[in-house]
């Protein structure tokens, strides 16, 4: 397994579009594909403290992605990078690269010295709380309940 930035390997651009499109395209912000590749072109533009992590297999297939975002919710300005869209594909599920792409972003996080990062989960709240994020609320969002977390990075 190789991890690397998605600026650094844009030819799996689309296909983590259409990863995260087929994933959750039931929910709002993930409803149409080309607006996700807007917003992952955006994260992972040069001058961004933002970005996307793409792992894959040597022959180059695209086994797990997970961004840095900006604002993923917007109703409190203080909780302004969040974790979010971790995503493994189906084959790849179970062999832990959710947590290296975990790992990896919070060494991403610390070189572009973010100070904090947030995350909103329904189901993995044990997953996160193992790398020391705190709960932090208990809200709805897209009809889901769902955890908000804070990871504080020093």
């Amino acid at each position: 397994m190789h991890i690397s930035l998605l600026a650094q390997q844009p030819q799996f651009l689309d296909a983590v579009t259409q990863m995260l499109y087929r994933e959750w395209s039931d929910f709002p912000n993930w409803r149409d594909a080309a607006m996700i590749q807007q917003r992952l072109q955006a994260r992972n533009a040069a001058e961004a403290k933002t970005l996307t992590l793409v792992a894959t297999t040597s022959d180059g297939e695209l086994m797990a992605t997970a961004s840095i975002i900006h604002y993923e919710l917007h109703d409190i300005a203080e909780r302004e990078f969040w974790l979010g869209e971790v995503i493994t594909a189906a084959t790849h599920r179970g062999k832990g690269l959710a947590s290296n792409l975990v790992t990896r972003l919070i060494t991403e996080a610390r070189q572009r010295e973010i100070t904090a990062l947030w995350l909103y989960t329904p189901d993995q709240q044990s997953l996160y709380r193992r790398f020391g994020w705190q709960d932090v609320e208990q809200r709805e969002i897209a009809d889901e309940d769902v955890t908000v977390m804070v990871l504080n990075i020093v």
